[in-house]
């Protein structure tokens, strides 16, 4: 297989990966996220634990880091071969990287205070919703301009 080759299978997967991840959080954000900034003086919960069944993070946990390593491995190839932009497709690997970073802080810093946290307060919970849906744009912003710039890149490789 040529590093072009290479690049071109990995690229689509990173694609795939980065729509996979895209869409389930703006899923996330017109479906789930309304619903627990309007409950400020409740407790949010999504019942049964960090892995229980309905937690969103069993969706994520075998794509995303995934879809991280690809999308850095096609950015790796993609070097390699001369015919690809180097530009947009370093900029759609940074991005997708900011995306994994924001994500990280979203699980760690957020949403296992936010869900998970017997302890935290009506308001506290409330900050941290708005917290989640700001973040969670920075995210979205990220992922569709990482996709798209590897798109981009396939589409302008010869």
């Amino acid at each position: 297989m040529t590093t072009e080759a290479l690049f071109v299978a990995l690229a689509t997967l990173a694609v795939l990966g980065h729509a996979h991840w895209f869409f389930g959080n703006l899923y996330e954000a017109i479906v789930l996220a309304p619903g627990w900034k309007s409950m400020a003086g409740q407790p949010v919960q999504l019942g049964g634990g960090f892995l229980a069944p309905g937690s969103p993070v069993r969706y994520y946990i075998p794509t995303t880091p995934l879809t991280v390593l690809v999308t850095l491995a096609a950015g790796i190839a993609g070097w390699n071969a001369p015919q690809v932009p180097h530009p947009p497709l370093t900029l759609g690997v940074a991005l997708c990287l900011i995306s994994a970073a924001v994500t990280v802080y979203i699980v760690t810093r957020v949403n296992l205070r936010l869900f998970f946290t017997a302890d935290t307060t009506p308001e506290r919970k409330a900050i941290l919703a708005r917290r989640w849906v700001r973040l969670n744009h920075v995210r979205l912003a990220t992922l569709g301009t990482a996709a798209t710039l590897l798109v981009w890149t396939l589409t302008r490789h010869s």
